[in-house]
């Protein structure tokens, strides 16, 4: 069972732990190895995190035109290894990455992808059964490909959770060779420019705060920033404050947006319709705040504040501001 670790600035991606520790208990029920793949970097570097959550081995491709995330690159390159070695099941986040890479690899392979996953199982059978949401989130679908190797899945970043670290014996580290040659890249990276906080894509946030129509005007928006920033947290919000343009379309959460499970959610005016829940109930804690106590949103909330947002969120900002010595 082979994982693709994804890192960036000498760290691993937590949505490739959060992978790695899910292989790590499949392996248990099926007396398989777990492997760590890394394209572009040393895997010595990385060998005791990936060891503690559950690499048996770990391949490593340093290869100097994989240092920077290229389709050009990438696709090949895992085509040749997953060719040559054949694993039965090859495991990606379904991160920006992931989600660009599976369906190239899979079709050159002509085998089985199943996107998007939000629990993995082995059968009786040593097989690997996916399961992901379908008709907008109503409704989940288990898929299994007995026939096809390997057998290939996306999995949804948030939803998994990173298990525990474990001490053991060190995992054994082989650099394995790949063909690739530079005028089979196209396109190349020119620089890497960070982004704030608070146009970080929302499926990579921790921390989101997100608002709907019940912020009544703009005048609000100015206090909802500065409690995402108190919070360090990204801004996002329902259909219908894109609807009323309080925020663009990128930023949408829901069923026609985005679909995201950060570690805290805070919503403020958002009556909770299941096209909106169904893109953020896989948030670990989410808090909710709204004047009508009847709204759907509660069912969901971990925390629930029945008030007026022009109340409330001055004083959250108040007592942040406190605890912070971070006063405007």
């Amino acid at each position: 069972m082979w994982v693709l670790i994804e890192h960036r600035e000498g760290e691993i991606e937590e949505a490739s732990l959060e992978v790695l520790s899910e292989a790590r208990r499949l392996a248990g029920k099926s007396k398989r190895k777990v492997s760590a793949l890394i394209l572009g970097h040393a895997g010595t570097a990385f060998a005791e995190p990936l060891t503690q959550h559950g690499a048996n081995n770990i391949y490593s491709v340093n290869h100097r035109l994989l240092q920077t995330y290229s389709t050009e690159g990438y696709t090949p390159a895992l085509t040749e290894l997953l060719t040559k070695h054949k694993p039965e099941i090859f495991l990606l986040a379904a991160s920006a990455m992931g989600r660009d890479l599976a369906p190239r690899l899979a079709t050159r392979l002509q085998t089985s992808l199943v996107s998007d996953c939000t629990v993995l199982d082995i059968s009786a059978q040593g097989v690997l059964e996916m399961t992901r949401p379908t008709c907008g989130g109503r409704v989940y679908v288990t898929m299994s490909c007995p026939s096809s190797r390997p057998q290939i899945a996306t999995v949804r970043p948030g939803v998994l959770g990173i298990g525990k670290p474990t001490r053991g014996r060190p995992a054994v580290v082989e650099e394995l060779p790949v063909e690739l040659r530079a005028e089979m890249i196209r396109n190349r990276a020119l620089g890497v420019s960070t982004v704030a906080r608070e146009k970080l894509d929302l499926a990579e946030a921790e921390v989101v705060v997100a608002f709907g129509r019940g912020v009544g005007d703009r005048s609000l928006l100015l206090k909802l920033e500065e409690l995402a920033r108190l919070l360090h947290a990204s801004l996002g919000g329902s259909r219908a404050a894109v609807d009323e343009r309080y925020i663009s379309f990128e930023r949408q959460i829901g069923q026609t947006g985005k679909t995201i499970a950060p570690k805290v959610i805070v919503c403020c005016g958002i009556s909770g319709a299941q096209q909106f829940t169904m893109g953020m109930r896989d948030s670990k804690f989410i808090v909710a705040i709204n004047k009508d106590r009847n709204a759907p949103i509660f069912k969901v909330a971990d925390v629930s504040v029945l008030g007026d947002l022009n109340r409330v969120i001055p004083e959250l900002i108040e007592r942040f501001q406190a605890r912070t010595g971070n006063a405007s």
